[in-house]
C-alpha cells in the first residue's frame, strides 16, 4: 500500500504542475493585454482603440512566448532530474 503511494504522488505533483501552468498560460497574456492596453496606450499615449489593440496584442502574445518557454525549460530540467524508474525482474 506504500508501494502505491509513493507511485501517486509524483503523478499528482505533475498534475498540479501542468494545471499551475495551463492557468499560468491562460492567465497571463490576457492580463497583460488588458493592463498594458488600459494603462500605457490607452492612458499614457492616448493612441487610437485599434492601434493600442493591435499592439497590446503583440505584447500579449510575446509574454505568451515566454510563458510557455518558461514551462518548456522547466519541463525540460525535471526531465533531467529524475532518475530512470528500475525495472522489475519477475
Amino acid at each position: 500500500m506504500i508501494e502505491g503511494r509513493a507511485n501517486e504522488l509524483p503523478d499528482f505533483q505533475v498534475f498540479r504542475t501542468v494545471i499551475k501552468y495551463c492557468l499560468f498560460i491562460i492567465i497571463v497574456p490576457v492580463l497583460s493585454f488588458f493592463s498594458v492596453k488600459v494603462v500605457l496606450f490607452d492612458g499614457i499615449l492616448r493612441l487610437e482603440p485599434i492601434t493600442s489593440s493591435v499592439y497590446s496584442a503583440v505584447i500579449a502574445v510575446i509574454v505568451l512566448h515566454v510563458t510557455l518557454g518558461l514551462y518548456i525549460y522547466r519541463a525540460y530540467n525535471e526531465a533531467e532530474k529524475t532518475p530512470p524508474k528500475p525495472v522489475k525482474k519477475d
